[in-house]
């Protein structure tokens, strides 16, 4: 891309005027996903060699009795042997600020669609046109503020979570999964297929400006054929960036990029560069799963949800990995302390002046006053409180909890211990720390209950502690990547 061609990307989330060519029933997910977020239909325009309407809406033969000069968002839906025929009419009836091809079957497919992939670039490139593309290979383009998306399934509430992938049913699982675990909501995604004109570095510089966007996850899997010079941009905007920003390599293998070429054409990088890159950028690696993905944006999300709410522009990530176990049995204790000091968590032992202060609220009998801190039978009491306060100090980073499902939910008992959870969250936050609820996952009534009284009451909740762990050692990767950033 020259710079002469850089322009926002404000009208490609939040376009005044669609059109959709060549319209048919293919077209339903667009339009019923434009119905659901309230997009004005009225702007709405599709374009249809054979068709009168679609979905009560009408076609328009031509570009040309569109009643509008720009055309602000174009998907284009046309065999690919008529991609290039298709856009030379279109850019001589028309202004297209830009164009999501979503058509498949080019550069990741064979050489006759690379061939059709630069035929794209070279007409896009000439003098005089501004328009941008996505794809093609792509499902497009989700903005519930600029009330566009290409399913209707997608939530119509804004957040602050911004996606751009490279895969059209990872992006589109990211947002249900998502939003269907943990109400997560998104300020914009952008599935961006075989990226013949607009590249990941594009959204991401646009995303580190955007005022709607606090989280970016990314879904890579290689550089387009097409852009020799993709790398350094990538580099130099993954360098720059100032939000978090979690990123999957999906080509990280020699198989994998072998499986990429078929997907989206793009050519993959080994893995000791994305190490290079990983190691000089505040980027966050994740592993090559959708749940780790997920796992990872519900930590960052809630912490930063936390300040806002409060205010608070900075965001005081973890400075250290001293954790706090709080539970009931001294077994799944063990297992505890197996399992996140092997993830390179620090779990310290209590020694001198506080173990003898644990001593004092309650001199134990049965379990732990050590690490973790093993209290059965107490805790709807008084002193469970006292001793979960009195062991949170300035040294813990992180204290977890684990917990169960109460069989009578109505009763005294439950209700003195989740006032105690209560007192214990808002004692660990006003230490800017944070608190985990492991809350494992099984089918029960009670225990669904359970978990939306702790959502509802701003708990953060994991259903195992290995998830749990590293989501927060990514957290603090990041807060230490930008601590040495700024110092």
């Amino acid at each position: 891309m020259t710079d002469d061609k850089a322009k926002s990307l404000d009208l490609l989330f939040k376009p005044k005027t669609v059109a959709i060519y060549d319209a048919r029933a293919t077209a339903r997910s667009f339009i019923e996903g434009f119905q659901a977020q309230g997009f004005d239909l009225e702007h709405l325009y599709l374009v249809s060699s054979s068709e009168e309407e679609v979905f009560d809406i009408k076609c328009y033969k031509s570009f040309t009795e569109i009643p509008t000069d720009t055309i602000d968002l174009l998907i284009l839906a046309v065999k690919r042997d008529l991609l290039i025929q298709a856009l030379e009419r279109i850019f001589a009836e028309k202004v297209v600020n830009f164009i999501h091809v979503f058509t498949a079957g080019t550069g990741e497919s064979d050489e006759q669609g690379f061939k059709i992939e630069k035929g794209i670039k070279e007409m896009i490139n000439r003098k005089g046109i501004s328009t941008r593309v996505i794809g093609p290979n792509c499902m497009g383009i989700y903005c519930p503020s600029g009330k566009i998306a290409y399913l209707r399934s997608f939530p119509l509430e804004q957040g602050h979570i911004a996606l751009v992938f490279q895969s059209g049913d990872l992006h589109s699982k990211m947002v249900k999964f998502g939003s269907a675990r943990h109400g997560f909501r998104f300020s914009m995604g952008a599935s961006i297929g075989n990226c013949v004109d607009l590249q990941i570095s594009d959204f991401l510089k646009y995303y580190n400006d955007n005022d709607e966007t606090d989280i970016i996850c990314v879904y890579f899997e290689g550089f387009p054929k097409l852009y020799q010079d993709e790398g350094t941009r990538l580099f130099n905007a993954l360098k720059n960036m100032k939000k978090p920003v979690l990123f999957i390599n999906g080509g990280k293998t020699d198989r994998a990029r072998t499986a990429v070429l078929t997907h989206t054409g793009s050519v993959g990088t080994t893995q000791k560069i994305w190490e290079a890159i990983f190691k000089q950028t505040p980027v966050i690696e994740v592993p090559n799963s959708l749940d780790d993905l997920i796992d990872r944006t519900y930590l960052f999300s809630k912490v930063i949800n936390r300040y806002k709410k409060q205010g608070i522009k900075e965001i005081q990530y973890p400075k250290g990995k001293k954790t706090l176990v709080i539970l009931w049995s001294g077994g799944f204790g063990i297992i505890a302390t197996n399992t996140l000091t092997e993830l390179g968590l620090e779990m310290p032992y209590f020694r001198g002046e506080t173990i003898e202060k644990l001593r004092k609220v309650y001199p134990l009998k049965i379990g732990s006053l050590n690490n973790p801190l093993d209290l059965p039978w107490i805790s709807k009491t008084q002193k469970f409180l006292d001793l979960s306060k009195a062991a949170i100090s300035e040294d813990i980073d992180l204290v977890v909890l684990e917990t169960d499902a109460w069989g009578n939910m109505e009763g005294e008992g439950f209700k003195g211990y989740y006032s105690n959870l209560l007192q214990i969250k808002e004692h660990v936050e006003s230490l800017d720390k944070i608190l985990i609820i492991i809350l494992h996952q099984y089918p029960d009534r009670n225990r669904d209950e359970f978990y939306k009284m702790l959502i509802k009451d701003d708990f953060i909740v994991y259903p195992g502690l290995r998830r749990a762990g590293k989501s927060y050692l990514a957290l603090y990767e990041y807060g230490q990547k930008m601590r040495n950033r700024y110092n």
